[in-house]
């Protein structure tokens, strides 16, 4: 009878995790357009680490344009999010990766 109760609790606790156990860290290169300024980069860089899941954000900034390495958590983000979020910002961007 233990061994079943033993059973029983680890599948309620595996589904009361749900999606979440099975998550997997991503990262992601994005090209970012309109970094034309100092404070853009930054913004960008802001831009991308409140969407839900983002865990890293690195931007480099060159001629116009930058390139931002994005790490997330794919239970909660994915790339279409990141894009969207730079681009409702008024930085449109593309994956590059």
């Amino acid at each position: 009878m233990k061994p079943i109760i033993c059973l029983a609790a680890a599948l309620s606790l595996v589904l009361a995790t749900g999606a979440t156990a099975f998550a997997v860290e991503q990262t992601t290169t994005l090209e970012v357009q309109n970094v034309s300024c100092v404070t853009c980069a930054p913004i960008v860089k802001r831009t991308l680490t409140r969407v839900p899941g983002v865990s890293r954000v690195a931007v480099t900034e060159r001629s116009g344009t930058a390139t931002a390495t994005v790490t997330f958590d794919t239970a909660k983000a994915d790339v279409a999010a990141l894009v969207q979020a730079t681009t409702n910002a008024g930085f449109p961007s593309r994956a590059v990766q």
